[in-house]
């Protein structure tokens, strides 16, 4: 498939607020996206058939799963006629199910092939041939019945079992996703919010303090035999580096297979941005990238913004606050000042693509008014990056 074009598209994307979240299994990888879009005015709501269309040529041929959530499409005989990817997942808001026309037609669904997942709790128990339809079910951390009002798990009722998976949302703190866990959940929609400010410190990881330091000679353009050698002492990033170089991404006429000749083949630019990818803010750092691109930015710019989104999640991962992490590596002023202090010219970016990620259409509209990003600009983006995301979580196999 390709990414989307911006020809024909105006009509549907200029008129649909759209945001994201990653979905995170037990392990904490991501291994699929949730994409959600909601009509900006209410008159404007769309059949979904429609909606979805114009997501088909998006996603690249991958397994990652992709939730497609039309929150306010109309539910209609256009959903039929839609030609899924083989990832794409359509969400069906348990609520619609109330009428018997819906019923019939998520029936309908199944039987040509399109996989769905149920929005929300039912009302009443459904039949099981309903149930059938459905490849997952995301139940919000506040309509779980096996989860009591002091957030402690509940045993099922005897007798009773999950007919499908369920992903968990709304779960915001630690301990709320792992109780989830326990209940069954087989991933969650995004990540707690009390990871994204830590309130302790506690040195780097191992494999992030590696990474920082190769930042920092990559930048500094150092000798490749220093590099080689900080390389060589993580065994997890020799391996990783040995097999991107020899991916389809680079097409090498021989195998490679020393540390040396991978840096080689990368360079010190192409070598930055591959260790930038080795972080979860891979999305937003390419997100931040195609939004330079409606402003015609310059290349220097948007390899900035590319990595003020890859390290922005940093602090999360690490537990550890920015102005210490970036001891270990020297970034552009304007990405450091975006991290540090939300100065420069690198923070608007980021401030919009932390609004989308939290689904503000309020925050999303004030800040791409201030970019002065279009709508229909800013959406092509988020598909254009996820779209790459998609793509390189395939090729590398990249936690990103």
């Amino acid at each position: 498939m390709n990414a989307p074009d911006r020809l024909g598209l105006t009509s549907i994307l200029g008129s649909l607020t759209m945001s994201y979240s990653p979905l995170v299994d037990r392990e904490r990888r991501t291994f699929g996206t949730r994409l959600t879009m909601l009509a900006v005015k209410p008159s404007d709501r769309l059949p979904v058939g429609s909606v979805l269309d114009q997501l088909n040529g998006l996603w690249p041929e991958s397994r990652a799963l992709v939730l497609m959530a039309p929150l306010d499409a109309q539910l209609d005989d256009s959903l039929l006629e839609w030609q899924p990817p083989m990832n794409a997942v359509v969400e069906i808001p348990a609520i619609a199910l109330r009428d018997p026309t819906t019923q019939g037609l998520v029936q309908r669904a199944h039987r040509a092939g399109i996989k769905m997942a149920l929005r929300g709790r039912p009302d009443v128990p459904l039949p099981p041939a309903l149930i059938d339809c459905f490849s997952y079910a995301l139940i919000h951390i506040t309509e779980d019945r096996r989860r009591r009002s002091d957030g402690s798990n509940a045993p099922p009722p005897p007798g009773v079992m999950r007919r499908m998976p369920f992903i968990i949302t709304g779960a915001f703190h630690v301990a709320d996703l792992h109780a989830a866990h326990q209940r069954g959940a087989v991933a969650s929609v995004g990540l707690p919010l009390d990871e994204a400010h830590p309130t302790t410190e506690r040195p780097p990881q191992p494999n992030h303090n590696s990474v920082l330091e190769l930042l920092r000679l990559a930048h500094d353009r150092a000798d490749i035999d220093l590099i080689e050698s900080a390389i060589k002492r993580d065994a997890a990033l020799t391996f990783e580096l040995i097999r991107f170089v020899n991916s389809a991404a680079f097409a090498v006429p021989m195998q490679v297979g020393s540390v040396k000749r991978a840096v080689m083949v990368l360079g010190h630019a192409q070598l930055t941005r591959w260790l930038s990818l080795m972080h979860a803010g891979a999305r937003r750092g390419l997100f931040l990238e195609h939004l330079a691109s409606c402003n015609a930015e310059g290349a220097e710019l948007r390899d900035s913004l590319f990595q003020t989104g890859a390290f922005s999640l940093l602090d999360r991962m690490t537990g550890t606050t920015f102005p210490r992490l970036l001891q270990h590596a020297q970034l552009a002023p304007s990405v450091s000042a975006a991290l540090v202090d939300r100065s420069g010219p690198c923070a608007p970016y980021l401030s919009l693509a932390e609004a989308i990620e939290r689904n503000d259409p309020v925050m999303g509209r004030k800040q791409r008014e201030a970019l002065d990003i279009s709508l229909l600009d800013c959406n092509v983006a988020l598909l254009r990056a996820l779209s790459a995301a998609q793509s390189l979580h395939a090729e590398q196999r990249l936690v990103v």
